[in-house]
């Protein structure tokens, strides 16, 4: 595989392709995509527009901008094309966003992904260093895509650039965390989840995940809505009594719960 830079995008073409990525990597219709004069507009104003480049073309981009906080940035999209997926891209792009805002004096970026997406969690949880503490029922309403045919379920991704656990993260592969005889707060059976348990109390706790949420998605929508309406009850229900998301496990996916 050619070798993968990023760096800041110009002008209007490359905006266009932007555009266009969002349309291969999420199948998006045209009424979900952030046009280009918008994404110009935000660069101009103080946002990141960043792509990911390999012999010689796009295959990936970061779109981020400022929020009321002047130490917090919001990263609303991250796409890479299927076939440079596990290739580094993505977390090159990254890096890249971390170091433009820490450049800037921002401390922390943040951004929401689809709680039943395994290569998602594992990616923002375990290779990012991220957390997360925050559910949003429904977020963005009805969607387009790869994300058609559920409510748009989102978890908000906390990411302080400046942390030790951050910065060893993005730059070596973490050592898998001990989670034997940790309690469960649910039980799965093949794919379906058949219970929620909301009494425990331990300083780690794990909660479990399908393995392929999009292909569930795709072939049995009822399935996707009960799991929707699992992570609904357990998630938040925990988040109040002062556990975060820290850290994701494949094979079976599995998150990790820690009190703060």
């Amino acid at each position: 595989m050619a070798e993968v830079h990023v760096r800041e995008l110009r002008g209007w073409e490359e905006m266009e392709e932007v555009v266009a990525l969002q349309r291969e990597v999420w199948g998006r219709a045209e009424s979900d995509l952030v046009p280009r004069g918008l994404l110009i507009a935000v660069q101009d104003e103080g946002g990141l527009v960043a792509g990911a480049f390999a012999e010689g073309r796009m295959v990936g981009f970061v779109f981020g901008f400022p929020t009321k906080d002047p130490a917090l940035h919001h990263s609303h999209m991250l796409g890479v094309l299927e076939a440079y997926r596990g290739t580094g891209a993505a977390l090159l792009l990254k890096r890249f966003q971390r170091d433009w805002c820490l450049a800037r004096g921002i401390r922390k970026v943040v951004w929401t992904f689809d709680p039943m997406r395994g290569a998602n969690a594992n990616f923002n949880l375990r290779k990012l260093g991220a957390t997360a503490r925050t559910y949003f029922p429904d977020h963005y309403g009805p969607m387009s895509g790869i994300n058609a045919g559920a409510p748009s379920d989102r978890l908000l991704a906390e990411w302080d650039l400046l942390s030790e656990r951050v910065y060893a993260r993005i730059y070596a592969p973490p050592p898998e965390p001990e989670v034997a005889g940790l309690p469960q707060v649910n039980r799965v059976e093949g794919e379906v989840p058949l219970e929620a348990r909301l009494d425990l109390e331990a300083e780690r706790l794990l909660f479990q995940i399908p393995e392929d949420w999009g292909r569930i998605l795709r072939e049995d929508p009822a399935l996707a809505l009960t799991w929707r309406e699992h992570s609904r009850l357990v998630l938040p229900h925990y988040f109040a009594r002062g556990y975060r998301l820290v850290d994701f496990l494949r094979h079976p996916n599995r998150y990790v719960l820690a009190k703060d």
